[in-house]
Parts: structure tokens; C-alpha cells; sequence
């Protein structure tokens, strides 16, 4: 019975030691996992309040990195109201809509915040009439990191439509189907 005792032992020893390398190897991976600059936008046409709204999603690590960069190595945006105001202003300049016609649609910046490990910016404009597309640009960040890539989705106006922005891609068109009323 000891020698069992022994073996069931070395076995269960032998497989924690293999269980506690493989956690450490793993948890090794979260530190490069977020090598992908990449942030999100979602461009909604809200019926109900007869407005496009728009809202960015910006990592807040990459948002945080961004400020150091754009405006001052001490920057803080997570606690200094200051940086996230002008990193919303910032987002402002890079993102555009524009209609068919090529017109630029104002948009008005409603807000941003922090909020889980993300930075958000948001911003609205009263549904123009007979819309019948759009041009599309998001710059945010690109010309700080090459590899960045952006995402653009288009939703509450017929099936959502994603955009992709990478390398020197600038604009994108979409066209938008006829409202039913």
C-alpha cells in the first residue's frame, strides 16, 4: 500500500508541476497579446430619435499611449478630463461622414468617457433627408501606428454594412437603401 501511496504521489506531484510551467506559459501571452492596433466605430441610424449617432471605441491602453504621443508624455487620460477632451477633439478631426453628394455632414460631439477598459467618444447629427449614401473617413490613430486598422459599422439603416481601414485607405463609400415611411 505505501508503494502505491508513493506512485499516486509522484503522479499527482508530476502533474502539478506540468499544470503550474503550462499556467506560467500561458500567462505569459496576455503581456503580447494586444499587438493589434485596431479601434471601432458604430454608425447608427436611430428612427426613434431621427438622428445618426456615432460612437468610437478606443482600447484605453492604445488611447492612453495615443495622448503620450499627440500631446505630452505626462498625458492622463484616465483621470485628467483635460486629456480626454482633447482626445475626443482629436477623434473629431479624424472622423468624417459626408453625403452622397460629397457635402460633410457636422457632427456634434455629445460626450466621451472611460468606461472598462475602453475610451469612448460619441457624436450625433440630425438624419438629413432623402440620404441615399455616404462617404465615410476614420484616420484616428493611423498616422501614428502603421499597423493600425479601423473598423467602421453601419447599422439601423437595411443590413449592417462593416468598413475596414488600413494602410493609406482613406475614404469609403456605402450606399444606403430608401426609407420606407
Amino acid at each position: 500500500m505505501p508503494e502505491l501511496f508513493g506512485h499516486f504521489f509522484w503522479r499527482v506531484t508530476l502533474f502539478r508541476v506540468i499544470t503550474m510551467v503550462m499556467v506560467l506559459l500561458f500567462s505569459a501571452l496576455p503581456v503580447n497579446a494586444h499587438k493589434m492596433k485596431s479601434a471601432f466605430t458604430i454608425v447608427l441610424f436611430n428612427e426613434r430619435t431621427n438622428h445618426i449617432e456615432v460612437m468610437h471605441r478606443f482600447m484605453l491602453h492604445d488611447a492612453e499611449e495615443a495622448a503620450w504621443q499627440l500631446f505630452d508624455a505626462k498625458a492622463d487620460i484616465i483621470a485628467d478630463d483635460m486629456t480626454q477632451a482633447k482626445f475626443a477633439a482629436y477623434v473629431e478631426e479624424k472622423f468624417e461622414l459626408r453625403n452622397s453628394q460629397n457635402e460633410a455632414l457636422p457632427l456634434s460631439l455629445v460626450g466621451y468617457q472611460n468606461d472598462a477598459g475602453y475610451f469612448w467618444v460619441y457624436q450625433e447629427i440630425k438624419m438629413p433627408k432623402r440620404l441615399k449614401g455616404l462617404a465615410v473617413r476614420q484616420d484616428s490613430l493611423r498616422e501614428i501606428w502603421d499597423e493600425q486598422f479601423n473598423i467602421v459599422n453601419i447599422e439601423g439603416r437595411g443590413p449592417a454594412t462593416s468598413l475596414h481601414f488600413e494602410g493609406s485607405e482613406n475614404w469609403k463609400r456605402v450606399e444606403l437603401p430608401e426609407l420606407v415611411n
